[in-house]
């Protein structure tokens, strides 16, 4: 539908649909994942889905502009569509057939919400990814005019970035399987220092490329994390949660960026990356105070999920 779009309202159809289609997959994902794997290897198939969504995203943008300089901006979105169709024809051909293991409403989504610890591991995972748009959305303005980096140093930066994420995805499960909590707690605090210094520090571009990396490795560790964390709390209803956990992170998206918008006009880009540390350093009190790590069940029964055991220390 992009390909051919003759006015913006088709083009931004197309783009709905899109989006979509990936709500729908990063929804399901961890879901998916519980129920091909052993309950033990969940943290480590979730891993690989997140490292293999780093690379893309590492490869996808510079490719999709050098082709597009190639062959249009049209046909490169036409090329797009060949590696979803097999991509789609794969997962037709390796995936087994699986029920749903329970009917899905608007309710069942209030109900989870309102499972013990649920509200608040929402709320920490609205803050995180706030706090990390926040900062990413205006880290080019900061590297052209505080650190003074030029266009090259600004793409070497942000490559650097791209790879210490899919680094860091990579070994998110080893984490993990040692402590959920912290890892969810100390991620956060992590990022949130690394905010803290880019502001204090940022004018000096090497150090600046060097604290990007280290952002880019604390938050590949972030959506394997907390999809684990979904896995382990509510296993009897993780296509709901799922949901709940994607809408969060959508929402989020958005306000980081509106937000961050409205403080670096009134403060600039130093003044968003002082708010998305806190932001994330009220994550961090958020997972410590109100964020579960163990199976919680309904209130009329008792968790009988694959990952009933606790992952956490």
């Amino acid at each position: 539908m992009v390909a051919f779009a003759d006015s913006l309202a088709f083009l931004l159809l197309g783009r709905l649909l899109l989006g979509i289609a990936i709500g729908g997959f990063w929804a399901m994902s961890t879901a998916t994942a519980m129920r091909l794997v052993p309950a033990a290897h969940v943290p480590k198939a979730l891993a690989i889905i997140f490292s293999a969504v780093s690379v893309a995203t590492v490869v996808a943008a510079p490719l999709g502009s050098y082709l597009g300089e190639l062959i249009g901006w049209r046909n490169v979105f036409i090329l797009c569509a060949i590696p979803s169709l097999l991509a789609l024809l794969w997962q037709l051909w390796v995936l087994p057939s699986m029920r749903p293991e329970s009917v899905g409403t608007f309710s069942t989504l209030f109900r989870v919400l309102r499972r013990p610890g649920m509200l608040g591991g929402m709320l920490a995972t609205i803050l995180i990814f706030s706090g990390h748009f926040a900062f990413f959305t205006y880290l080019r303005p900061f590297l052209e005019t505080v650190a003074q980096a030029s266009v090259e140093g600004v793409s070497l930066i942000l490559l650097g970035f791209g790879i210490a994420n899919f680094i860091g995805t990579s070994v998110a499960s080893y984490l993990l399987n040692r402590s959920l909590r912290l890892t969810l707690a100390l991620v956060p605090l992590m990022m949130s220092v690394l905010a803290l210094l880019m502001v204090t520090f940022g004018h000096l571009t090497v150090l600046a490329g060097l604290l990007v990396a280290l952002w880019g490795f604390a938050f590949g560790l972030v959506p394997v994390a907390w999809s684990t964390w979904l896995a382990t709390t509510v296993p009897d209803e993780a296509e709901s949660a799922g949901g709940l956990l994607v809408a969060s992170i959508q929402l989020a998206i958005s306000a980081g960026a509106a937000g961050g918008g409205a403080v670096f006009d009134l403060h600039g880009a130093s003044g968003v990356f002082t708010g998305s540390g806190l932001l994330l350093l009220s994550a961090m009190v958020i997972v410590f105070a109100a964020v579960r790590v163990k199976p919680v069940a309904r209130a009329d029964q008792p968790v009988t999920g694959r990952l009933s055991r606790e992952i956490d220390n």
